[in-house]
């Protein structure tokens, strides 16, 4: 298929009311000869904008409300199991939010360069705090994943502090090369596509296929690794019976990925 470039949005009105009554913006395509292709845009617009990564491209502006939805400025038409306003995008309070204005659909949402997503629950609202923030939600069977864009922000810096004084923390020892590639083969799914759910890591008949090892070695290693861990005082992944926890995979791979004791850049130690 050819790239025709973006399309934008044209300004059609505004209201102030509930879900589904959120100004609305009708898509059209730009004239597009001679413009740069999809991605080329994408890497040089400087505005605040929502990006469906598969060609549209919706501006966010300070004076209204943007939505996303069936119905929405960006809207996906053809789904009606998608709510006529699912997301909306505001500035407030000298900030710009995102909140889930629908009725029963979760929102997933991850700040660029954070591999574990985050639940933006209905009536909830969050505000931005990244150059580029992953959204990601399910209407029926179908997936989507959208962008939202505050280049102004600028990357993300990371608070110094002095060293501390006093007694040291109980934490983990660093971990071996075989635990790091389990942690990386369990979490897999999840690196690569920012902002679904914890419920899409891999199972342990996956990682035994990507690590070329037997069920019988995953296992062992798996109880070793939770053993420690349990030691270092993470919980949730050894019953107080002493077995190993139903749920120790979901457990391991919110730890390994909030504490960025793995990150998306270690995938390519994986065989």
């Amino acid at each position: 298929m050819v790239d025709t470039g973006p399309v934008v949005a044209e300004d059609v009105g505004s209201s102030n009311a509930g879900e589904d009554d959120f100004p609305s913006r009708r898509a059209v395509t730009s004239d597009m000869s001679g413009a740069p292709s999809t991605q080329a845009w994408r890497k040089t617009v400087a505005i605040p904008h929502i990006d469906d990564l598969v060609g549209t491209i919706v501006p966010l502006s300070r004076e209204r409300v943007t939505t996303v939805g069936r119905e929405g400025d960006l809207s996906f038409p053809d789904n009606e199991h998608l709510h006529r306003r699912l997301l909306a995008v505001y500035w407030r309070r000298d900030a710009w939010w995102i909140e889930n204005v629908g009725t029963w659909i979760p929102v997933r949402y991850s700040a660029q360069g954070v591999a574990l997503s985050s639940l933006l629950e209905v009536g909830r609202s969050v505000r931005l705090s990244a150059q580029e923030t992953a959204v990601v939600f399910r209407a029926g069977k179908t997936e989507y994943e959208i962008a939202v864009r505050i280049p102004e922000l600028g990357p993300a810096e990371r608070t110094t502090l002095p060293p501390p004084i006093g007694v040291e923390t109980v934490g983990p020892d660093s971990l071996n090369d075989d635990q790091t590639l389990m942690l990386l083969a369990l979490c897999e799914p999840l690196l690569k596509n920012p902002g679904v759910g914890i419920d899409k890591i891999s199972s342990m008949k996956e990682v035994e296929l990507r690590l070329g090892w037997t069920p019988s070695r995953l296992r062992r290693k798996l109880d070793y690794l939770c053993e420690k861990l349990t030691e270092a005082g993470i919980d949730g992944l050894i019953s107080e019976d002493g077995v190993p926890a139903s749920n120790r995979r979901i457990v391991l791979c919110e730890w390994a990925m909030s504490t960025r004791v793995i990150t998306a850049k270690g995938l390519a130690l994986l065989p």
